[in-house]
């Protein structure tokens, strides 16, 4: 199915997704998808996760450049598969917070924990989602 479709925003900020997409996507009810906005368009993509569960990890950084990069590095050699990631400045040059949806692979928290201290970065929450 391709082409335009046209729905609503509801009173609680939902949209309705059309059958006929959520078939062609393969959506099922309760499943996970992953927004993605493209700021310099205004406009939303929308794709299916396709994961069983995702681990939420909650990640302190330096706000310094390569910071980000390093940690990222530290979750692939793990091979954590990042699903999904945000990043932004808690203290403007000092800290950041990087939020991680991920597929851990064989990875436990306990390794990533200690992947990431080996990257000055600190694991604040981990969560199943």
């Amino acid at each position: 199915m391709s082409g335009e479709n046209i729905s609503s925003v509801d009173t609680k900020g939902r949209v309705l997704i059309p059958q006929g997409l959520r078939d062609a996507m393969n959506l099922k009810p309760g499943e996970r998808v992953i927004l993605e906005l493209d700021a310099e368009t205004r406009t939303i993509r929308l794709s299916p996760s396709h994961e069983k569960k995702l681990l939420r990890l909650r990640i302190q950084l330096d706000d310094k450049p390569g910071s980000l990069a390093s940690a990222a590095t530290a979750l692939a050699d793990m091979g954590v598969d990042l699903v999904n990631t945000h990043s932004h400045s808690s203290e403007r040059g000092e800290r950041a917070v990087w939020m991680v949806d991920c597929s851990p692979g064989k990875a436990s928290i306990a390794d990533i924990r200690k992947g990431l201290e080996k990257c000055w970065a600190k694991l604040l929450t981990a969560d199943w989602e």
